[in-house]
């Protein structure tokens, strides 16, 4: 079952959920309000005349800065209402003065910042009442992107809940893209809990409802399913797939079975797959709440496959109110699947719930009889406490075998680098050295360079045996060299000569010429010997995305003298570069690729060529191909348009892959390609077959493909 986050929603339920609830009774006019004298005086701020009932600090409404202090001293629900208040008194003129405010503040300091969102909700919200069409008109003006998108989904929610008709037609109004997804989504959820059926209609018709259609659906059929959970359901079977997910049949389980659970769980056993599970454990959690051991003795009765998904349903209500009666039902059962079934969910529930609850857990993981469980929900029970109860920690850690430290040692590592990075070196040297896995280093490593990278590169150049070392310096400069590739490639000046330099020479300039290919071009020529040109490799496929003629001169130098030991490194770089190239000057990068040398760098140039051209024009690609002399180039080349054309043009996939000169590679390319000829047309695989010029021992092999 999908899990839903209330962060996801940001746009939509920092606006429409501001509005749930509140009314809208005495603001019936739409026309502007007349500004009072008081009202057109020049003034410092706009204050509210009424008296404050929640006191605290005074504050401007045309002041930003009063209104983030407002938030940071005061509580959300205070500094809300005190919004609320402030904005009440104030004309429509007044309002958009506000709007300006907001948006300019939005531009000068981009992201979250503190009560932005509450009161342009709150500004919208009454200036749809007095003024719809000027704050309509304020939301669709905008031009900034990402503050329009706000603007337009705080308005639209405002809207939908003063007068949903107009919001509606306003939405028709709306081209079809990312602003009517933003302002259907505001209407359909301010409608979800106030009129369900109207919110469905719109999220039906809507071509584009936006990411999260199946949790506004899952809102409105909740509150529709309170009242008529008959209709609610129906209403599910009838909206498009797209729109809803299992999700929404678990909410209307859930409805249901507040007044009807034997109603709505004979519905919920109607469903299919993960509609079914998601409906019935909503059902079982409704029966356990009401009757926690009636529904354990009910869910014995349920068919296998569905009695181990509703096991952990059971256990987490009961264990909420007194989980060491939910440890006596977990051991009451006697099937082993189910029961460690069970006991990953209950665990799972109490190191939620954090406390005196994670003994009870350690309690639950030692009685499970799957070792392989065991140990893995122990490395995820250790890995909370490693942030949240060091002590603790080191207590269970004494306890363990040599065989449970070794397998939870990735967990506990990360954990403990959150908290105490010197505790996570100890504890990785502490393990058996032949047992220490270089995997959980490399990945540990990753880590720490987030957190402190001088340390981590200070550890990693300690230790002692050479393959952790190098493990340690390639997860290390992973990281580093993504985030501040110019100190990476200083402390990388310290390592030693071996095969950690090499390792960490490879991050530093692939990572840097991603971001800046110029400036790790620079410092690739710097060095000197075998490293420039291993650098040099790993930087040139990026300068070539925006230099390609000069990368490509650049790397033909160095193909034309490659050391020994760097021929792979030249070639793995020619065939990248030659790709780069080739998706937008095909002809041009064949050129070149054509004219390096015999050998590796050359058949990967001209393969990745191929692989390139092929994709968008293999007429042309086969041409070019024609003009190629025979070798292990033109073999090479010839590969990735068999394998292009092979599911649409078996027959000439055929003839290129006999063509091919290697016989190990001419048999492959054949064999692939009757393989998938024969699922299509079976005949003329066979008279292809027939006709081909091929070894008594290939015809043999291939003749069993056909059979």
């Amino acid at each position: 079952m999908k899990s839903r986050t209330a962060w996801l929603l940001i746009a939509v339920s920092l606006t429409a959920g501001f509005f749930a609830g509140k009314t809208t009774s005495g603001e019936t006019s739409s026309a502007p309000e007349k500004p009072t004298r008081s009202e057109t005086r020049e003034t410092k701020s706009v204050r509210p005349s009424r008296t404050d009932p929640f006191g605290g600090p005074e504050f401007s409404l045309k002041s930003m800065e009063d209104v983030e202090a407002l938030f940071k001293k005061q509580r959300g629900a205070v500094a809300n209402a005190r919004i609320t208040l402030g904005v009440e008194k104030l004309s429509s003129s007044e309002l958009a003065e506000v709007m300006e405010m907001i948006q300019q503040d939005t531009r000068e300091k981009p992201g979250y910042a503190e009560g932005r969102y509450q009161l342009m909700n709150s500004v919208f919200e009454k200036w749809v009442l007095v003024d719809p069409d000027a704050a309509l008109a304020f939301a669709n003006s905008c031009k900034q992107r990402s503050f329009k998108s706000m603007a337009i989904s705080s308005c639209f929610a405002g809207l939908a809940q003063a007068d949903p008709g107009r919001a509606k037609l306003e939405l028709n109004q709306l081209p079809k893209g990312e602003i009517r997804k933003q302002a259907g989504q505001a209407i359909i959820s301010s409608l979800a809990t106030r009129d369900p059926e109207a919110a469905l209609d719109l999220l039906e018709k809507e071509p584009s409802p936006g990411g999260f259609g199946d949790y506004y659906a899952s809102q409105a059929l909740a509150e529709w399913a309170k009242k008529d959970p008959k209709a609610a359901a129906a209403r599910l079977a009838s909206l498009p797939k797209d729109r809803v997910d299992e999700d929404s049949a678990g909410a209307v389980a859930a409805s249901w079975a507040k007044t009807d659970p034997e109603a709505a769980l004979a519905w919920a056993k109607t469903q299919k797959g993960d509609w079914k599970n998601s409906a019935t454990q909503s059902v079982y959690r409704e029966l356990a709440l009401n009757d926690s051991g009636a529904a354990w003795e009910r869910l014995k009765s349920e068919p296998g496959h569905l009695r181990g998904k509703l096991l952990g349903t059971v256990l987490e209500i009961v264990s909420d109110e007194n989980p060491n009666q939910a440890l006596a039902l977990l051991n009451s059962l006697s099937n082993k699947s189910e029961k460690r079934i069970g006991a990953e969910s209950l665990v799972n529930q109490l190191q939620w719930w954090g406390g005196d609850n994670q003994e009870l857990a350690f309690k639950v993981i030692a009685g499970m009889e799957d070792s392989d469980s065991r140990r893995n929900l122990l490395g995820e029970q250790l890995w909370y406490l490693s942030w949240t109860s060091p002590d603790t920690l080191a207590e269970k850690v004494s306890t363990l075998s040599e065989r449970e430290k070794i397998a939870t040692a990735d967990q506990i590592l990360r954990g403990m680098l959150a908290s105490d990075p010197k505790a996570a070196e100890a504890y990785f040297l502490s393990l058996p050295e032949a047992q220490r896995g270089t995997e959980a280093l490399t990945e540990m490593m990753n880590r720490y360079a987030n957190l402190d990278p001088d340390k981590a590169f200070q550890f990693a150049l300690s230790l002692q045996n050479s393959q952790e070392r190098t493990a340690a310096v390639t997860g290390l400069f992973s990281q580093w060299s993504r985030e501040d590739p110019e100190a990476a490639a200083e402390g990388w000046t310290k390592i030693p000569a071996g095969q950690s330099r090499l390792e960490a020479l490879d991050q530093i300039a692939s990572s840097w010429a991603r971001n800046d290919p110029e400036e790790a071009k620079i410092w690739a020529q710097s060095l000197s010997g075998n490293e420039r040109v291993r650098a040099l490799a790993a930087v040139l496929p990026s300068v070539a995305s925006d230099h390609p003629e000069n990368a490509a001169s650049t790397l033909s130098t160095l193909i034309s003298s490659a050391p020994d030991g760097l021929g792979g490194n030249l070639a793995q770089s020619a065939g990248r570069v030659a790709s780069t190239w080739a998706a937008d000057q095909p002809a041009a990068a064949s050129r070149w690729a054509a004219g390096l040398p015999e050998g590796p760098a050359r058949d990967e140039g001209l393969k990745a060529v191929s692989m390139a051209w092929s994709q968008y024009d293999a007429v042309a690609t086969a041409e070019w191909l024609g003009t190629l002399e025979a070798g292990s180039s033109r073999d090479a080349a010839i590969e990735p348009l068999v394998e292009h054309v092979r599911d649409t043009d078996p027959n000439t996939a055929f003839s290129w892959a006999a063509s091919i000169g290697d016989k190990n590679d001419r048999f492959n390319q054949l064999r692939e390609t009757l393989k998938t000829w024969r699922a299509t047309d079976l005949q003329a695989a066979r008279a292809a077959f027939e006709a081909a010029d091929l070894s008594p021992k290939d015809r043999e092999r291939l003749g069993k493909v056909l059979e």
